[in-house]
Parts: C-alpha cells; structure tokens; sequence
C-alpha cells in the first residue's frame, strides 16, 4: 500500500513539477521573443524615419535632373543632384541597424534601388507591393532559405520602399533557449522526480511507523480483551449449566468473573485514556500544587502495598510548586510506584523522591528491583510492550502503564525518562517546568 502511495506522490510531484516548468519555459520563451521583436520592428521604423527625412524623389533634383540609371539612360552626369547618390538617397543616408536593408521598387516589383546591395532572389516584391500603405504593411518572409521581417510603405512618388531585417539571429536565439529549457526541463524532472521518490519515502516513514504500531496496538488490544472476556464466557457458561445450583457453590466461578471483569474495566478505561490523549482531548484541570504535599499523600496510600510485599517504602520529598492537574499527576505518580512495587522482589527498597533542579521540577521514583536492559529502554514507554524475562514472570499487568504516563507527562508540558541497569534498578523521573 506504501509503495503505491510513495508512487502515487511522486508522480503528482512530478506532474505538478512539469506544469510549472512548462509555463515558466513557456513565459521566458514569449517574453523574450515579444522583445527581440520588438527591438526589430522599431529598427526598422527608426529607418523608415529616416528615410522620410532623407530621401529625393527624382522630380526634386534640379532641373538639369535626368533620368536616374535605375530608372532609364540620363545625362553625363546621370542626373545627380547635388549630395545624391543616384539612387534617390542623399549621401548622409546610411540606415543605424547594420542588419536593415532598403529596397526601393515599383508597383510590379521591379527593383530600383537596393541600399545594401543585399540578394533579394525570392522575394516576391510585387505582392509586397501590392499590400503596402503609408502606413506600412508588416510581414514575415521566407526566402531561399532565408527569414525576413518586412514593412512595405508607398511613397510620395508612387514608389515602394521595403524596409527589413533578416530573422535569423532572433531565430537562432529562439531555438537556443528552446533547446536550453527543453534540456533542463528533462533533466530537472527526471532529478525532481527521483528525488520525489525519495522525499516521499522520507515523508511516509512516520505515518508508516504510526500505521504500524497502530496495528499492533489493536493486534495488541484484541488480544488483551480476548482473554478476560473469553475467562467471564467460560464461568458464565458452568454457571448456566446448573441453574439449580446455589451461588455459594459456583463461587470461584462468581469470584473469576468479578475479578476478569475489573480488569477489563480497567483495561477499556486504559484505552479510553490513550485514545483522547492521541486525539488531544485529554481532560487537565491545571493548578499551582506543591508537589512534596501531593507526594506524601501518595505515599500514604501506596505504602501499605509495599509493606504487605515486604519491601522499605521511603520518600525524599522536597517543597516545590508546579502548575499541573492533579489529579493526572498523582495518576502518574501512582503508575511508576505501582510497577516499582511490582517488580522489586521483598527485601528491595522503593524511593519516591521530589525536588528542585535549575528551572524544573523532578519528580523520581527509583527502584532497587532487577533493572531494564540497554536494549529495551527505548520501548518501555510502548504500549503494550512488556518484557518477557523475570520482571513479567508471574506479574499482572496490561502493558498500557507506562505509555499512559508518558502521555500525561507531555500532556502537562513535561517530560518522561527512564535510567536503569540491569540487575541495579530503575528510576523514572518526571520533569515539570517550576512555578515561581
């Protein structure tokens, strides 16, 4: 299911990834296009300006103007006019743009002037021709392999001037940024892809991790409930079996069911806790509470216990205030002297043990029982996890004890630690922030 979703994930990433590359690739490709042309068009007005200002229609050369060359024979002279090239330009005209070209025609195409002298085979002038305005008609051609931007304008002599630029040095640009992103957009979405794959697998770990132990955890469930359940159906099923029976004869039946039913009780308010606690709901009535004074009325209760088991309850308690709920605290407090009473054989000693450390409250509870090993310190807070060595042998217990303190511990914005040594006890200290 992981791996679909992993894939899943990363093919949106990629997806997703590859829209916004091809709108960005998209908007550069554009952007710089709209520019290129723009700067193309207005060199070709700038010279078509110029033009207007510079240009001598052959009627306004003189009146020894003869016929141009270009337009028929002449005189010696060729019918120049002073400063006149003899192509109707004046000898200041020399278009800004290196790359514009001037060709002057009639209305049949025919080439009369052709200022750089540039190869115009292919190019249909006539037709240019015949669409050109004074405003001037804007097209795009294509010849013998060639790319042009052209403006045709008709002039005062009923001539036709055709002003253009070859596209080839935009289209190169063009065709390179378009190789560039085309590259870069593969290469980024097959990298951001596999490194979707990655960062999805990174991102599923908790929720994988969480999906697992919640498994276990009902696994887990199941099986606690199972067994209390399936002992109270089995009395129950003796029980029926001789109605006629009075209670006092089925009274270890009566007493199994009354005692299987305490722990589930106490097994579903457990669950119940760890429930609200994972959903945030946990109740907390916080308070200012001296913690020495909670502690010694603890004691009291738990005392007994540890006497009947034959083992020295003593306590350290020192005066500091905390702000926290009561009755959560003294929950907690209960669970790490109820398993340190648990697991201390007779003869040990169990400390329950207040105090002041810097800005923080401790609250310790230590034990001279058989200790935790290295390896299974980090899960003592799991629910459920029990150890299978002595310290479970012939002790009664869900498991849920120590998960719940934890819960609490944070619940109250502070921190759970267990530090032990195999065969040299435990000690689980609580920490709160202290209230000054």
């Amino acid at each position: 299911m992981f791996r679909r979703v992993r894939i899943e994930l990363s093919l949106w990433y990629a997806g997703s990834l590859a829209f916004i590359l091809v709108a960005i690739g998209l908007t550069a490709y554009f952007v710089l296009r709209s520019s290129l042309d723009t700067e193309i068009d207005d060199s070709i007005r700038n010279t078509y300006g110029d033009f207007a200002v510079r240009y001598q229609p052959p009627s306004s050369r003189g009146p020894k103007a003869g016929p141009d060359p270009h337009y028929g024979d002449g005189d010696s002279d060729g019918g120049k006019g002073a400063g006149d090239r003899g192509d109707g330009f004046r000898e200041d005209f020399n278009p800004k743009a290196a790359d514009v070209f001037v060709v002057f025609t009639d209305a049949s195409g025919t080439v009369i002037a052709n200022m750089r002298q540039i190869t115009v085979t292919g190019i249909a002038f006539d037709s240019l021709a015949s669409n050109a305005s004074t405003d001037g008609d804007w097209r795009e051609v294509n010849a013998d392999g060639m790319h042009f931007r052209i403006a045709s304008y008709i002039t005062q002599e009923s001539g036709y001037i055709h002003i253009g630029r070859s596209l080839s040095a935009r289209d190169a640009q063009l065709q390179r940024l378009t190789l560039v992103l085309l590259i870069g957009g593969v290469a980024g979405l097959v990298l951001a892809t596999g490194g979707g794959l990655w960062l999805a697998g990174r991102s599923l770990m908790p929720i994988r991790r969480a999906f697992e132990m919640q498994r276990q955890f009902v696994s887990d469930a199941s099986h606690e409930l199972r067994t209390p359940i399936a002992v109270v159906q089995a009395n129950n099923e003796l029980m029926l079996r001789h109605p006629e029976q009075t209670i006092e004869a089925n009274l270890d039946q009566a007493e199994a069911i009354a005692i299987e039913t305490q722990h589930l009780t106490r097994l579903i308010e457990e669950l119940l806790t760890l429930a609200r606690g994972d959903e945030g709901r946990m109740s907390l009535q916080k308070s200012e509470l001296e913690l020495a004074d909670l502690m010694a009325e603890l004691g009291r209760d738990v005392a007994p216990l540890a006497e009947a088991k034959g083992i020295t309850f003593q306590t350290e308690l020192a005066n500091v205030k905390v702000e926290a709920d009561r009755q959560r605290i003294r929950q907690l407090a209960f669970i790490l002297l109820d398993n340190a009473i648990k697991y201390t054989p007779a003869g040990g000693v169990v400390t329950l043990i207040t105090r002041k450390s810097g800005r923080r409250a401790e609250l310790i509870v230590r034990d001279t029982g058989p200790g935790i090993a290295p390896e299974h310190q980090p899960r003592v807070f799991d629910r459920f996890f029990r150890i299978d060595d002595v310290r479970t042998h012939s002790v009664s217990g869900t498991g849920l004890g120590l998960a719940i303190a934890k819960l609490i511990a944070e619940a109250n914005h502070g921190s759970l630690s267990v530090r032990s040594e195999a065969g040299a006890g435990t000690a689980f200290t609580l920490r709160l922030a202290v209230k000054e």
